[in-house]
């Protein structure tokens, strides 16, 4: 067995669900990130298992025709994106595999479709949001994304990932923020006011919003200040910063948001976007895609499935993207989603989109299914986040047995995983397609129609609606 420190050459011939290179020594598998799939390198051990080691390129001595220099001076050490170094037609071909990969190896699918993957109509300059950090460390104060795998800040000036309008932003900002007297947070001591900034933009309106997140709430000279350089930032950006928001966020988790929102410069505190015939407004705090043309590409591929069907459940329905969709061509939908503003979006472009046949129920999903909903649907749109579908919204579906479901996923992991669940139910994978929306990361999206196999007698759909959280609009 070779030491720790002795450097190995290597052969890559495969890539895993994080986009790292996959070589073997003698069975040992040994994960490279920055490798390309048909690159030979030279390469040193930073970890070593049982069953595994992870490995750093120390040269490369044989170039894959796929490789490209990385446009953003920070991506060595950024954790932002992980395929920059490699060109777009391999990024696609890439998440093809890793989705057949997933849905082959993990979730044993059988026979199932894949559609050719749907590119990106954008591969730069895409991103609609962007969450900053900022981090007293080392003694200074850091704006930026965090390094990969820590908590250290990458003071950057520039993404290129960023929609433009936030790029902008973020300098303005960044000047603003760096010459005021607010304190930036610490992990260590949890001292500091402010732990990130959060900006939002609009494809079709070209406006911005952008919301400060606070440790604590803030000391009146520390309002003072933040209200001072909100005001300069407001009149500085007037064409396009619509309003600045403050949220408060005690916990020591994770998490961004905290409960606590207010408006402390500007007018507004939604963002408006348009996808097709809707108009939706959201909450700089509220899920919204990334990727707009690409969110189009998903509601239209969904309502294709969906559109013989007049009973639908939707879970996980954020601010209503796909709903409005669903209500345009059924007969009604139960939209659920567990975030309380996100809930409040949703009632707002139910209406302000004419749709009089949707009813929104604000709780988790794995709770509002078993407690507030009874009897049949039709069909279940499912959009969870990447940890995929609670095990209790899984035992539901099997409980009520829809002809249809229509899960949209970020994670071909666990969408195989789910998907395997439902099959046991007695569902069949029909169709999957995929669709880049995270150019420049190994991140991908899937819609996925699965039918149940066999034929079941329910009752009529009913909702109770004395006790649910709801509004019928």
């Amino acid at each position: 067995m070779r030491s720790f420190d002795d450097e190995v050459t290597l052969t890559i011939d495969g890539m895993d669900s994080k986009s790292r290179g996959i070589a073997r020594m003698d069975g040992y598998v040994v994960f490279v990130p920055g490798a390309l799939v048909g690159e030979t390198i030279l390469a040193k051990f930073v970890e070593r298992r049982k069953h595994y080691g992870v490995a750093t390129i120390k040269s490369i001595l044989k170039s894959s025709d796929y490789r490209v220099p990385p446009k953003c001076e920070y991506y060595e050490a950024c954790g932002g994106c992980d395929l920059q170094h490699a060109s777009y037609d391999y990024q696609l071909s890439a998440k093809e595999h890793l989705i057949g990969e997933a849905i082959t190896r993990i979730g044993k699918w059988p026979n199932v479709i894949i559609e050719p993957i749907v590119p990106s109509p954008q591969v730069w300059g895409y991103r609609n949001k962007a969450i900053i950090h900022t981090r007293y460390q080392k003694n200074q104060k850091k704006l930026g994304y965090f390094a990969r795998g820590t908590h250290e800040v990458i003071d950057i000036k520039r993404c290129p990932v960023l929609d433009p309008l936030l790029n902008d932003l973020y300098n303005l900002m960044r000047d603003v923020i760096e010459h005021s007297d607010v304190t930036f947070y610490d992990e260590r001591s949890s001292n500091g006011l402010l732990r990130h900034v959060v900006m939002r933009s609009s494809l079709s309106s070209r406006k911005t919003l952008m919301a400060w997140i606070l440790s604590r709430k803030p000391k009146r000279s520390e309002m003072d200040e933040l209200k001072r350089i909100s005001t300069q930032l407001i009149n500085r950006q007037s064409s396009n910063l619509q309003g600045i928001i403050v949220n408060i966020n005690i916990s020591k988790g994770n998490f961004v948001w905290g409960p606590e929102t207010f408006l402390l410069a500007g007018d507004e505190i939604n963002l408006r976007e348009r996808l097709g015939a809707f108009e939706l407004s959201y909450n700089v705090s509220d899920f919204f895609q990334v990727n707009v043309p690409q969110a189009y590409n998903i509601c239209k591929t969904v309502s294709k499935h969906i559109a013989d069907n007049s009973r639908v459940l939707e879970l996980y329905a954020g601010v209503g993207t796909i709903t409005c969709f669903l209500a345009s061509i059924c007969e009604n939908v139960v939209a659920v989603e567990e975030w309380q503003p996100a809930c409040k979006s949703l009632s707002l472009n139910i209406a302000k989109n004419g749709l009089s046949n949707v009813l929104v129920a604000c709780g988790k999903a794995e709770d509002v299914v078993f407690n507030k909903i009874d009897g049949d649907f039709d069909a279940i749109v499912l959009d969870p986040p990447r940890t995929g579908c609670h095990k209790d919204v899984l035992t539901f579906i099997g409980k009520i047995r829809p002809s249809k479901i229509v899960y949209v996923s970020c994670n071909p992991v666990t969408l195989a995983r789910d998907g395997k669940v439902l099959m046991d139910m007695g569902y069949k994978p029909v169709n999957l397609l995929p669709l880049d929306m995270f150019p420049q990361t190994s991140h991908v999206e899937c819609v996925t129609l699965m039918t149940r196999t066999s034929q079941t007698t329910g009752g009529n759909h009913k909702l109770d609606e004395k006790d649910i959280s709801a509004s019928k609009l």
